[in-house]
């Protein structure tokens, strides 16, 4: 499943083992992924809708009280298999809606894929179902 962002890249989300974020350039390339344990996906879930319900607020506040701000928020980060999966918000103005930034982050590269909050929503959902989809209950 892939999820078109800002600038023509996608994130594409698999599941095997683990869950996997691919983050793809507009030709195609692969850019960067994320291998993430069913814990750091259930994390990464939480962040990724918190990030949802807090851009959802400051595009309220600034379309019926104006209040503006001016730097990105971070929402948090959950460590993958090499690398860091961070959520921050960028915030609302005059042009577009609050979003949300999902970065990949590894020793030397940092790659991220702008989202609107409808679309990260859809993106947590999918997550949430893969790993339902594949749990398993280990009953001691």
């Amino acid at each position: 499943m892939a999820v078109m962002g800002a600038q023509g890249k996608k994130l594409d989300i698999t599941y095997g083992d683990n869950a996997i974020l691919k983050l793809i350039n507009e030709e195609g390339e692969l850019l960067d992924n994320a291998i993430m344990d069913d814990e750091t996906a259930t994390l990464f879930i939480t962040l990724l809708n918190q990030g949802v319900v807090l851009s959802e607020e400051i595009n309220r506040k600034y379309k019926k009280d104006g209040i503006r701000l001016h730097k990105i928020q971070d929402v948090g980060t959950c460590f993958a298999d090499d690398c860091r999966v961070s959520i921050a918000i960028l915030p609302a103005d005059e042009k577009r809606t609050a979003s949300i930034l999902i970065g990949i982050h590894k020793e030397n590269t940092h790659n991220a894929l702008i989202v609107k909050p409808k679309r990260a929503s859809f993106i947590s959902f999918t997550v949430l179902k893969m790993l339902m989809e594949n749990a398993t209950m280990e009953i001691e």
